[in-house]
């Protein structure tokens, strides 16, 4: 006969002649539990409360004090006295129950013949929700999951209860002249599955709105003990509701593909709104040290020195407004202009004047810009490119020139030129018809 049933024949044999009272607890595992015992009838001067519990050999505490040495390691942490000590309250408390718990704990009041025993059965029946909160479509049916663990005692019953302005009352799978019309319960029949502790979810059919609102899962075992589980709330969209909140997810996703997608784009081809924008708040670039706004780089071919000539530099003299001097110094230019071409790309002195370019464009203390001009598709071009200048072209801004096709074209072409030259605080009149000598002197020397 094991120490358990000593016990069991002993509190019998003393509950028969008054000498002792059992109250069988049923505890959930990780819960918290307090026995109640007091010197109610006492002198608390003279008395005292001394507790005692598994494995039964020596006190856990006296009053209030705890005799940590004669308690279990896995218990010591989770073990406390509590109570209005001054009225004789001395009350056991457990926290976290574990089923190693499980056993007789005894209130022994000193100078009494009277003491109180618990038997505590720690029982691991947990309930718990799939989901806290689901979405459902009227008309429709849709499952409201729940899990149950029970280790100490098999799961014999298990309901669904829904809250109402009533409160929680049982949902019945099937109704009869007996609970039909109760406000306890909702009768509604071949509307909800009837759950199992094999399978203990609930399937809800022909949802309608009546069945908004939070439900509950409750498991009871084979010892008598309930467990529910925390809420889960169903809420319901119809159908045009769905296919609107779909509309809108699509939509969303669209947006921002194509914003993903404008950004790439942009890195290499700026539209003409964001540069008149940037234009606009740009500050002037006039009152430095430099003496020239920009310095062409281009090879001396006749294309190449026709479209300098008689494009280029006509157009940022007259409508640009450029000072009168076309340099031949970087380092006192505020850009490089570099007119790109199959010619161009074949090397020669426009090789350095490229590296001097890209060497003032990232001086940490140089504002100096490089803009690329292609006289031919960039897809053309970038295989003849050498490593400067791809990464110059990748890292700004460069501006193609559409040829002759189409005037709406060229326009663009000035317009997105002129916005990438520095901004004037003044504008100098030049007439068109007028060439400096430095610019006739250096497309000689350049041919």
């Amino acid at each position: 006969m094991d120490l358990g049933n000593i016990y069991r024949w002993m509190l019998a044999f003393l509950s028969i002649y008054g000498y002792a009272t059992t109250v069988y607890i049923r505890g959930i595992i990780d819960s918290t539990i307090t026995f109640n015992c007091s010197l109610r009838g006492l002198s608390t001067k003279h008395s005292a409360i001394i507790w005692t519990g598994p494995p039964y050999k020596d006190y856990y505490s006296v009053q209030n004090h705890i005799y940590v040495e004669n308690i279990p390691e896995d218990l010591k942490p989770r073990i406390k006295i509590v109570g209005n000590f001054p009225k004789g309250l001395y009350n056991l408390q457990i926290k976290d129950l574990h089923p190693s718990d499980t056993g007789f704990y005894i209130c022994h009041r000193y100078r009494s013949k009277r003491n109180e025993y618990f038997y505590l059965v720690v029982i691991e029946l947990n309930v718990t929700v799939s989901k806290p909160s689901y979405v459902g479509e009227i008309g429709s049916s849709i499952t409201l999951g729940c899990s149950i663990s029970s280790k100490s005692s098999n799961v014999s019953e298990v309901r669904w209860y829904f809250h109402s302005n009533r409160g929680y009352h049982p949902l019945e799978t099937s109704c009869n002249a007996e609970n039909q019309g109760k406000p306890t319960c909702t009768c509604r029949t071949g509307k909800y599955s009837k759950p199992t502790p094999v399978n203990p979810s609930l399937t809800i059919e022909k949802l309608d709105l009546n069945d908004v609102g939070p439900y509950m899962c409750s498991a009871t075992n084979q010892d008598g003990l309930t467990v529910n589980s925390t809420t889960t709330t169903l809420s319901l969209l119809d159908s045009k509701e769905i296919r609107k909140v779909v509309f809108i997810l699509g939509l969303i996703c669209f947006l921002l593909v194509l914003l993903f997608v404008t950004g790439l784009v942009l890195r290499k081809n700026k539209p003409m709104f964001f540069l008149q924008i940037a234009y606009t708040f740009q500050r002037a670039e006039d009152d430095d040290s430099k003496l020239w706004d920009a310095f062409i780089s281009f090879k001396s071919q006749d294309a190449d020195h026709q479209f300098v000539s008689s494009k280029l530099y006509m157009k940022l003299e007259t409508q640009l407004a450029i000072a009168n001097n076309i340099v031949d110094s970087i380092a006192n230019s505020r850009r490089t202009i570099l007119i790109i071409s199959r010619e161009y790309l074949q090397g020669g002195y426009t090789t350095f004047e490229l590296e001097m370019a890209h060497a003032e464009m990232i001086s940490t203390k140089s504002k100096h810009k490089i803009i690329p001009v292609l006289l031919d598709k960039y897809e053309n071009l970038q295989g003849l490119m050498d490593d400067t200048l791809k990464h110059i072209i990748q890292s700004v801004t460069y501006i193609t020139w559409p040829g002759e096709t189409s005037q709406r074209d060229v326009k663009a072409f000035w317009k997105r030129l002129e916005l990438s030259m520095p901004k004037k605080s003044r504008k100098l009149c030049i007439r068109s018809d007028e060439n400096t000598p430095l610019l006739s002197s250096w497309l000689d020397s350049s041919a």
